[in-house]
């Protein structure tokens, strides 16, 4: 397992040093890497060439390598370089603080897209110390980690007494070792959440406002009470006060896949399935026994108990089932919920609705 410390900071690297001491000497955690989200001034103090006589003037790197030293660590990663030290930033243009409204999109930007790279990392830990730089830059950080975070990961916050703060890199003595504490914040983990609407691929192009406007709008559907109410008889389907009527070949097939989300451990039915015997006879007994009236033809019979439905027609209907559910249930996420959806595989395309049983009223 990969530990990885992840600080904000701004005119203040002791932050980090401190964290990395709770961690390593605290808390028996050895950390392997260390990066830093900070703004271009940040950077500059980090390296230790601010020019502002209150800033510390060793490079962070070298305070780091003095604490391992010193009680016997083993050095985590951490170069003076883009890698490591991570500065927001507009084309070429860096980001010497976080103050406008623009400043405060594009922090988050940099530190969302940092946050879910790190999570597609297996085998890691995240440790993130919120402790440094502006509260606006701590708050970003604690998004990003309460969006992509995993089980595993840790939200942390360091502190001192105000007599020791910023005197020192990490304690010296006994007094500031008892003094310097790390907190545990606890914090709400939605990637379950946000990952089931949308394949992950999608919602890790996303930027950071385009995630909050997402997330609440997963939030919304996860605590939609509202149902899909199926009439066999009618070949009804109705949501709200909206409604609409399948053939009766479609609310067969769409029958069909309900069920299979509801009743079955395998929620899906691949192409190669739907053009198979057996889907065949699923669908004729389905159709004989609830809609007598509809005309089935000798050759049909023949052809669905052989050779299942054909994959043309089947998609055909599915698009048609899919149209229709969409001009009743409006919202994208809910409709994603209950229209015939697919994961495409080479010659084995599987097709399932999402929707758990919950979601379902059924007349039969």
């Amino acid at each position: 397992m990969n530990n990885i410390l992840i600080c904000v900071s701004g005119l203040t690297p002791q932050i980090i040093t401190e964290s990395l001491y709770c961690l390593s000497i605290k808390q028996k955690i050895p950390i392997d890497e260390v990066y830093v989200l900070t703004t271009s001034r940040g950077r500059d103090v980090i390296i230790g060439i601010d020019k502002n006589p209150s800033t510390p003037k060793t490079p962070l790197k070298r305070e780091i390598e003095e604490l391992c030293n010193k009680y016997g660590l083993n050095k985590p990663a951490f170069e003076n370089n883009d890698t490591h030290i991570i500065v927001a930033k507009e084309e070429s243009i860096e980001m010497p603080d976080v103050r406008s409204d623009k400043q405060n999109q594009l922090f988050p930007n940099k530190a969302a897209e940092f946050i879910k790279n790190k999570t597609s990392e297996f085998e890691t830990t995240l440790y993130c110390v919120i402790s440094g730089g502006r509260k606006s830059m701590s708050v970003h950080l604690a998004f990003a980690l309460s969006v992509f975070g995993r089980e595993n990961d840790r939200l942390l916050h360091v502190l001192t007494s105000e007599e020791n703060e910023f005197k020192g890199f990490y304690p010296l003595n006994k007094k500031e070792h008892k003094e310097l504490e790390l907190s545990e914040i606890p914090f709400v983990r939605l990637r379950s959440i946000i990952m089931s609407g949308k394949p992950s691929a999608q919602i890790l192009k996303k930027k950071f406002v385009d995630i909050v406007q997402y997330t609440q709008r997963q939030l919304h559907r996860v605590s939609d009470k509202r149902q899909l109410f199926i009439n066999i008889e009618n070949r009804t389907l109705t949501f709200d006060s909206n409604s609409i009527k399948l053939e009766p070949l479609e609310m067969a097939l769409y029958l069909l896949f309900v069920e299979q989300s509801i009743t079955a451990n395998n929620k899906s039915f691949s192409i190669n399935f739907i053009n198979s015997p057996e889907f065949g006879s699923m669908l004729l007994e389905f159709t004989k026994e609830n809609y007598s009236y509809y005309y089935i033809d000798d050759q049909k019979i023949n052809s669905w108990t052989k050779n299942g439905l054909d994959p043309a027609v089947f998609r055909t209907k599915r698009t048609k089932i899919n149209s229709k559910l969409i001009s009743i249930l409006g919202e994208p996420e809910i409709v994603n919920d209950y229209k015939i959806d697919s994961i495409k595989k080479y010659y084995e395309t599987a097709y399932f609705v999402k929707a758990t049983k919950s979601k379902f009223k059924i007349s039969y």
